[in-house]
């Protein structure tokens, strides 16, 4: 089979995104890759994206280098051979239902939102063509227009979208086209497995992370965090056994963190800016099936609530800008 040289696009241009966008173009030789953001972006993801279009990214932390991207204001006029989708859980909706414009035959659709079931919110198009559920296992962070800090060598885990027919096949030509790109590939065969793991993780590190302002590592090593951390675990683990799931929560969280320990995750990324968290997509889907099975879930709730009450006391909260598709889902 030729090689498919149609453009790769990126679509959410916050620090994940950008660090993604910003390893292809570097590995690409044909330098194809388009960075996406909405039409009508925030100031700050604004200033983001004419950086990047002057100047280039530059990334620092696992190494050093800088690459310019393509930078897209909404669709353009193109048929991708993938496109990813790096926006917030919340956001997948409205983002594809901007950038699936860009599909066409063969074009490999690949979400890497945080939060359950998210693929579910994907136009029939993408779905049709099929779609790999992806999750990033290294975490990023924005420190200025332009500049992404990168914590640990990129590492994807990929499996077929949950509950969705298993396609294998397009696991592995995902796998095949990103490998030979210096990304570290885990293809898993269970989209739900992969996806709950990461959610998991998600949902002790992050919330607690922002509500407590502890970088991952640091909430295994204060031992006032760590209480809090086997709190939340355990109430994650009645319902992953209520689920049939063979996953020791407490170790998954543990691991995370310790892969990421210098990371400041997304949540209090969020926070910081004013922005909409993923509590909802993350946490409050645990809650919802928590409720279902009656299991008590009084530790998640609490942590919920203090992270709403926290939106609604930023002062720099932006009720517009933080709906769009140019915030994306950090993932970690």
């Amino acid at each position: 089979m030729a090689e498919d040289t149609r453009p790769v696009v990126v679509a959410g241009p916050g620090a994940v995104g950008t660090m993604l966008a910003a390893h292809l173009q570097r590995n690409l030789p044909e330098g194809r890759v388009y960075l996406a953001g909405s039409a009508t972006p925030s100031p700050e993801t604004s200033a983001h994206l004419d950086a990047i279009e002057s100047d280039g990214v530059s990334v620092h932390g696992e190494a050093a280098y800088k690459v310019r991207p393509f930078v897209c204001r909404g669709a353009m006029d193109i048929t991708a051979s993938h496109i990813f989708f790096t926006v917030k859980a919340g956001r997948i909706a409205e983002a594809a239902e901007e950038f699936s414009k860009m599909a066409g035959d063969g074009t490999i659709t690949t979400v890497f939102s945080n939060g359950l079931d998210v693929c579910k919110d994907l136009p029939p198009v993408c779905r049709e063509l099929g779609v790999v559920r992806s999750l990033v296992n290294t975490g990023a962070e924005i420190t200025k227009p332009g500049r992404v800090n990168q914590f640990g060598a990129l590492d994807v885990t990929l499996a077929p979208e949950p509950e969705a027919a298993d396609d294998a096949s397009l696991v592995k030509r995902l796998a095949e086209f990103l490998e030979p790109l210096g990304i570290r590939v885990h293809e898993k065969r269970d989209g739900k497995e992969a996806e709950w793991r990461k959610a998991l993780a998600n949902a002790v590190i992050n919330p607690l992370g922002a509500a407590l302002e502890l970088r991952n590592g640091e909430l295994l090593e204060t031992p006032s965090a760590a209480v809090l951390v086997d709190a939340l675990a355990k109430e994650l683990q009645a319902l992953v056994d209520a689920e049939g799931m063979a996953l020791d929560v407490l170790e998954i969280v543990r691991e995370t963190a310790r892969a990421t320990a210098g990371n400041r995750n997304s949540m209090w990324q969020d926070l910081m800016r004013g922005r909409r968290s993923e509590i909802r997509e993350v946490t409050g889907r645990f809650i919802e099936r928590a409720d279902a099975r009656g299991i008590l879930f009084s530790a998640h709730k609490s942590l919920y609530y203090r992270i709403l009450s926290l939106e609604k006391g930023s002062s720099s909260h932006d009720a517009g800008g933080d709906e769009r598709l140019d915030i994306e889902g950090g993932n970690l």
